[in-house]
């Protein structure tokens, strides 16, 4: 399948897709949206947490999952399992994603520390 160039002009619509994890206020959380094109082609790009929810989801059940959410068949309909690349991949987009947020609160609680002392 050749690779299409797409714009904001060639976008018939567009619709919030959510894996079903819930924010703290309980409203479901935006894990990407669902493009649909003028040619009645759909796509599904996943923000970075959906990719996270994906990926994790991945490793746990240990088979390939489409963006929204199916399981990924060869050609003679068996699901594709992760090949042991694939699941260290994920594995540590995980964990990179882990150390992030780790760095971010650390960084958050000394400029409160700061703060509080200054």
């Amino acid at each position: 399948m050749a690779f299409k160039k797409r714009s904001k002009q060639d976008v018939k619509s567009k619709k919030v897709f959510s894996w079903g994890d819930k924010t703290k206020s309980g409203k479901e959380a935006k894990s990407g949206v669902v493009v649909t094109f003028n040619d009645d082609t759909t796509t599904t790009l996943l923000t970075p947490s959906g990719k996270g929810t994906k990926y994790a989801s991945e490793l746990a059940m240990g088979v390939k999952i489409t963006n929204n959410g199916d399981f990924k068949h060869d050609s003679d309909g068996v699901e594709i399992e992760l090949t042991p690349a694939q699941r260290a991949y994920r594995a540590g987009y995980l964990d990179s994603r882990r150390d992030s947020a780790k760095v971010f609160k650390a960084k958050k609680a000394a400029a409160s520390n700061r703060k509080k002392c200054g």
